[in-house]
């Protein structure tokens, strides 16, 4: 019975794969355009994204969502990957954000859920401030008073931060108990005390809004603690952080993809000296190149999303996947530029904006820098508990 649903459920996940497929082809390459001339993403769009199901692939069946594991979703996030990078984010966004109120207490999971896979709620994540990054350095604070808590402080680089209908922020509640004083909260995005500036638009990505978040005495009521006081570091590490840089290590899988095969598409059309391009030994060999660390991403990605679906811890596996395809979607889109040549350093050509869009998949959920001193630490963990149990035994 077990592997009869398992293989429902793979058949499911493989027709919203082609139904994206069919988008990509049909649809995504008009709505990119108007995306890049008004530099906003349409309304319309957001509604097709809604009407054609993809806002609700990973949310629970219980909540009215497809109920996708990672593993099945990560080859539908790869193709809508290939869109525009605007759409990507919004397709993430509801796919993925979710997962911060999913970790809240019973009854939070089932009044925003649902909402979220209907299409009626978009969450955001507030975490990143301008002077303190996103560590335990952060200096938003919520202080209790008479069953309220009073936020004040800013954050900034909120994706969505004009369309969001609520905020999950993480404030800190106790300055002297490091990851346990920092807690999550639920803030609607009409609370008073809370005044939402936007941001310029960024290099790539355009139509995706950014904004500041100023908190001024920002009364928040106390079942609006998303999960428990203190426990604000677990949910936004592990219970949203950890699968959300799986799943921008695997969008930069399907940058790549599309910059691949771009490049392909351009090699075998172009003709120099009377030789087509890709006849040309010194091309084939960096389309090998190309393609080899496409994979190894993949398979990255692919190894993280398993573990995360049988309940493991990815916080290792997640940085490695986003470590790589930094390095990995920064080099095939810099190699599908130079194949191009100069036609496609203009603005409108193929990789061009391929090329823009891969830079914010850097900086998306933490830099490399970043991944690898999670990845350091845990090593460095592992080998001093060895050397304790060598001495204890």
């Amino acid at each position: 019975m077990v592997e009869e649903t398992s293989t429902l459920l793979q058949e499911r996940a493989e027709a919203i794969r082609q139904r994206v497929i069919q988008f990509r082809t049909e649809e995504a390459v008009e709505w990119a355009k108007q995306i890049e001339r008004d530099e906003k993403i349409p309304p319309e769009l957001w509604q097709r994204i809604r009407q054609l199901g993809f806002h609700r692939l990973t949310q629970p069946t219980w909540a009215g969502g497809e109920g996708l594991p990672l593993a099945m979703y990560f080859p539908i996030l790869e193709e809508v990957a290939r869109c525009h990078g605007s759409i990507r984010m919004v397709v993430h966004a509801y796919n993925s954000i979710w997962r911060t109120v999913g970790n809240g207490r019973p009854e939070q999971q089932k009044e925003w859920v649902p909402q979220v896979a209907s299409g009626q709620c978009l969450v955001a994540f507030a975490l990143t401030e301008p002077d303190n990054g996103t560590g335990i350095d952060l200096r938003t604070t919520a202080t209790y008073e008479k069953g309220e808590f009073v936020l004040n402080g800013r954050k900034h680089l909120i994706t969505f931060a004009d369309e969001a209908t609520i905020f999950v922020v993480i404030a800190k509640t106790d300055a002297n108990a490091g990851r346990q004083g920092l807690t999550a909260f639920i803030v609607p995005r009409h609370q008073v005390g809370l005044h939402i500036e936007m941001q310029p638009q960024m290099m790539g990505d355009k139509g995706s809004t950014h904004g500041i978040l100023t908190f001024s005495n920002c009364r928040i009521p106390e079942e609006n603690v998303l999960g428990e006081i203190g426990q604000g570091f677990d949910l936004a590490l592990r219970g949203f952080l950890d699968q959300s840089r799986a799943c921008i290590a695997q969008s930069a899988v399907g940058v790549a993809e599309e910059s691949l095969q771009q490049a392909l598409l351009h090699v075998r059309r172009r003709t120099t000296f009377g030789k087509a391009l890709a006849s040309r030994q010194a091309v084939q060999m960096r389309l090998a190149e190309m393609a080899i660390s496409i994979q190894a991403g993949r398979l990255l990605c692919l190894d993280a999303a398993h573990k995360y679906d049988r309940g493991e811890t990815i916080s290792v596996e997640a940085s490695m996947a986003k470590a790589h395809a930094i390095k990995m979607v920064g080099e095939v889109t810099d190699a599908a530029l130079a194949l191009y040549g100069g036609v496609g350093y203009m603005v409108g050509s193929p990789v061009e904006r391929l090329y823009r869009d891969a830079r914010s998949l850097w900086f998306e959920e933490g830099t490399a820098e970043m991944q690898k001193m999670t990845i350091v630490e845990s090593m460095l963990t592992a080998a001093r508990q060895r050397d304790r149990q060598k001495r204890e035994s």
